[in-house]
């Protein structure tokens, strides 16, 4: 099987004043910081009941497993603050597609991060490692995340009804796609 290739050491986010590097465990108490405020993940499936639970997810990303997830830090370039993740959770490369998912700290909500992080590595994932889909669910509250999506040209393709648990309740997801 094919490995995907490597992700740049710098994907092209412009004058923005981030940068994008793979997520490690030092970056832990950062994100869970965010990640547990209610208002933060109201609208997402994140249901973390410690910053511990956060481990797995950094450890299984990023390896040289053609189908790891990958999972990058959003940092201030000139600061290296912490902003969020952005990152394909599920990647099939039999398949060629991932799934998209990103998260912000909410002080940077509304400022085009998200648009900004997910072009460049969709692109990457389409020109460079080939991937025929990009996908992403959003529950169907999430209205900002499915405006960020339709922006960047995906398309909805479904809305899944009780698609998901979150946090014990069967909830109802749109699916988008950008495929090339």
């Amino acid at each position: 099987m094919m490995r995907l290739p490597t992700l740049p050491s710098r994907l092209p986010l412009g004058d923005s004043g981030l940068t994008l590097r793979p997520i490690d465990l030092t970056d832990i108490p950062s994100w869970y910081r965010y990640l547990a405020m209610p208002h933060v993940i109201e609208h997402t499936s994140w249901n973390l009941n410690s910053a511990d639970d956060l481990r797995p997810i950094i450890t299984s990303s990023n390896t040289d497993d053609v189908n790891s997830p990958i999972r990058l830090a959003i940092l201030e370039k000139s600061t290296q603050t912490f902003v969020g993740t952005i990152g394909f959770p599920i990647i099939s490369r039999i398949n060629r597609n991932a799934e998209l998912a990103y998260d912000l700290h909410p002080d940077y909500w509304g400022k085009g991060i998200a648009s900004l992080c997910s072009r460049a590595l969709v692109q990457w994932a389409i020109t460079e490692a080939e991937f025929v889909r990009v996908q992403a669910t959003v529950l169907d509250t999430n209205l900002a995340s499915a405006r960020v999506l339709q922006k960047l040209g995906f398309q909805q393709e479904a809305y899944l009804k009780k698609y998901r648990i979150v946090r014990g309740e069967p909830r109802d997801y749109l699916m988008f796609a950008m495929t090339n």
